[in-house]
């Protein structure tokens, strides 16, 4: 059931978990969770109301000074009423300051600091208090509070379970203890500590927050969104919850669209660090890398200590090749995001661009065993190792996850060049021919090594948990057994109708049985969920399938506009442009992949050669082609461009005969590539061997250029 309203309990955890540990993309994604602005804000009242009315702890102290401490305390609370965190901290020092012995204005503060995120700065003024006679139920939750911000949430569940809470923080003991038992994958346990808060405190903004973090971290992104906006009903002003719309908005809909949220929350608290990291690494996937080089440094000029506003001028610094900088700015977080995959990407990609290539293996073996799914992480990895000479390593690695199909041309080149460098000639020419001509990625992959019987067991024993079922499925349709893939992929997806995931494996099971039509209403229910470049694809080819090309390029126009830095999106545009023809959009969307990828991809550069010929850019194509072959020479399909676009450059006409030749002798029976090297024999003057290549050409049967092939090779008889 869901929570719909005030009095509605949580339904279910869904079934596709996703990790609530801390984690950060490298803009865009999230960071800690973090500290809600206004915890406990009654008891807060009542803390300040206590100071004014009774004094406090302050008896013995002068007058004056327990009066300069009360009007703190009241312009504190005033501070704190309209969510104005900072001047409120402000204030409390002032009246601890003239009362130290007063236990309200430690209580207070420490409410304050965990609203500014100052987890140690919480526990410091809590354990004070305590020292000053504090009772402990008035501490137990703020303290627990504390201690999640710390990553210390078994901590956290041991405080909360050893005595009782004040009446007034029941409801934010309840919700702590959920937060503590998400940052632990404790799902059901979450959800049953969520559900106590309810009880307490149907209509907090702040609860419903966490309900919605609570939702989107189990894979629920439907439910989350509900939750979310739930939380913005209750409470405009609720700056958390409208950073959270933000990032659900991002990552639903796009970027572009996230960003009012973000400056809606900006706009009550222009100071928020939290809502200001998400709003600069949204900027920063959108290109506006200088709005987001100003949001990065507010964050620091606030908090100097801030590690997000750090990482995120370092990656600025990265992008524009500016190693010494963001390696410098990096050591500056402290190593508070060692553990953070972002992270270690960037730090990895710094230091092998600086050629300490041993650093960078340490960061990408750490950020590939954190993502052993992250097929750009294990190409990082691999990179680095044979920089570094270490082609044993590379090669136990990655020599079995090369023998998978849809292995990228880059892996299956860097597991070539290893074997070479091993002495395995005949191993490295079965890999290299493999690059040279890559076969696509399959749509469902199987990677487990699990034993059938394993997977069938976990499947049945809960057929609504996506962890159990998606391996099994994967195996049944691996195995072609598309009816029993269905028989548990079919439950799963009606029992997650929020699950993007759940809806696109039925999807994914239905299309790998030859049913296209089938396949995309889950596609498409799964799109409106979450619009991610994973469904994208799927729903792109599902539509050209269908004959429906027109909405399949409607869709990918979209998505490239709403997340402008999404590799996945730009190349699936890039290729529907060539699909049409239109080579200016080829060249603009190929061209923005090189930017995000480099040089070390030649399917890329070799594609976007041939764009720019058939755009009219011959110089530049013969540039691109050049890099292409540098780092892929095995490859006909790269030989043959590279020697297209010497001989339109009209640029060292016996090099693209060269190129030519060797394509050809890798691909004997190309028509279209003998025409080619026609044309190259003739432009080096050669018109024998050119019109001896057209005859080959035309006898090899159909191609596009036939006709302009006949027609030179007239032209040429008529000149010899």
């Amino acid at each position: 059931m869901r929570w719909r309203g005030p009095r509605a309990i949580s339904r279910a955890r869904p079934s596709c978990s996703a990790s609530a540990a801390r984690r950060c993309m490298i803009c865009s994604g999230n960071m800690t969770s973090r500290a809600d602005p206004r915890p406990g804000n009654r008891l807060w009242s009542a803390l300040a109301a206590a100071a004014l009315l009774l004094g406090g702890a302050g008896a013995g102290l002068r007058a004056e000074d327990m009066g300069a401490a009360r009007e703190a305390m009241a312009r504190a609370a005033d501070y704190r009423a309209r969510g104005d965190n900072r001047a409120a901290r402000i204030e409390l020092m002032n009246a601890i300051k003239a009362a130290p012995k007063m236990k309200e204005a430690r209580l207070a503060q420490a409410r304050v600091f965990l609203a500014l995120f100052d987890a140690d700065g919480a526990e410091g003024e809590l354990q004070r208090a305590l020292e000053l006679g504090a009772d402990r139920a008035l501490v137990r939750a703020p303290m627990a509070e504390a201690m999640v911000l710390q990553g210390r949430a078994g901590d956290a569940l041991r405080w909360l379970g050893e005595g009782s809470v004040a009446k007034a923080d029941m409801g934010y003991a309840a919700r702590t203890q959920g937060r503590a038992h998400l940052a632990l994958g404790q799902y059901d346990e979450a959800r049953a500590a969520f559900d106590r808060a309810l009880q307490f405190t149907p209509d907090d903004s702040l609860l419903w927050t966490d309900i919605a973090r609570f939702r989107t971290a189990s894979g629920d992104q439907a439910g989350g969104l509900e939750a979310a906006d739930h939380a913005v009903a209750l409470d405009a002003s609720n700056v958390r919850a409208l950073q959270l719309r933000g990032e659900l908005t991002r990552s639903q809909t796009g970027l572009a669209a996230a960003l009012p949220w973000f400056e809606r929350a900006l706009a009550i608290d222009p100071n928020d660090t939290a809502v200001l990291g998400e709003y600069a690494a949204t900027l920063g996937d959108m290109g506006r890398m200088r709005a987001m080089l100003k949001a990065a440094r507010q964050i620091v000029a606030l908090e100097p200590n801030n590690p997000r506003g750090y990482f995120l001028q370092a990656v600025l610094a990265a992008r524009a090749g500016r190693y010494d900088l963001a390696r410098t700015l990096m050591q500056k977080t402290g190593g508070a995001l060692e553990g953070v995959p972002a992270a270690m990407q960037v730090e990895g990609v710094v230091e092998f661009q600086l050629g300490n290539y041993r650093q960078a293996i340490d960061r990408f073996e750490k950020l590939a065993d954190a993502q052993p799914f992250n097929r750009r992480a294990a190409e990082l990895l691999a990179r680095a190792l044979y920089a570094e000479g270490e082609h044993e390593a590379l090669l136990e690695r990655f020599r079995p996850v090369a023998n998978r199909a849809g292995t990228s041309a880059y892996l299956l080149t860097l597991v070539g060049r290893s074997l070479e460098a091993m002495g395995e000639r005949d191993a490295a020419l079965e890999y290299l021919a493999r690059a040279a001509t890559p076969d696509p990625a399959p749509l469902l992959r199987l990677d487990q090594d699990d034993e059938p019987w394993l997977l069938a067991d976990a499947a049945r024993a809960a057929p609504r948990d996506a962890r159990a079922v998606v391996p099994y499925v994967r195996m049944l349709v691996a195995r072609g057994d598309f009816v029993q893939a269905e028989e548990f992929a079919g439950p799963l997806a009606d029992a997650n109708p929020g699950v993007p995931d759940a809806q696109m494996l039925l999807g994914d099971v239905l299309y790998a049985s030859g049913n296209a039509r089938a396949a995309l209403p889950y596609y498409e229910r799964a799109a409106r969920i979450r619009l991610a470049e994973p469904v994208v694809r799927r729903l792109s080819l599902v539509l050209r399938e269908l004959g429906r090309r027109d909405q399949a390029d409607a869709l990918l126009e979209s998505f490239v506009d709403m997340s402008p830095a999404n590799t996945g999106g730009l190349r699936l545009l890039a290729n529907a442009y060539i699909d049409r023809g239109e080579w200016g959009g080829a060249v603009a969307m190929l061209s923005a992949l090189h930017a995000q990828l480099g040089s070390s991809q030649p399917m890329l550069l070799t594609d976007l050669a041939l764009a720019r010929l058939r755009a009219g850019d011959p110089a530049r194509a013969a540039h691109d082609s050049r890099l292409a072959y540098r780092v892929q020479p095995s490859s006909p399909l790269v030989a043959h461009v590279r020697g297209m676009a010497l001989t339109e450059a009209s640029d060292r006409p016996m090099l693209a005969v060269e190129m030519l030749e060797k394509a050809q002798a890798l691909q004997p029976r190309n028509p279209w590539l003998r025409y080619h090297l026609a044309q190259a024999y003739a432009a080096a003057g050669k018109p024998g061997r050119a019109m001896g290549a057209l005859r080959a050409s035309l006898s090899l049967g159909a191609f596009p250029e036939r006709a302009q092939a006949a027609a030179m090779l007239r032209d040429l008889q008529g000149r010899s």
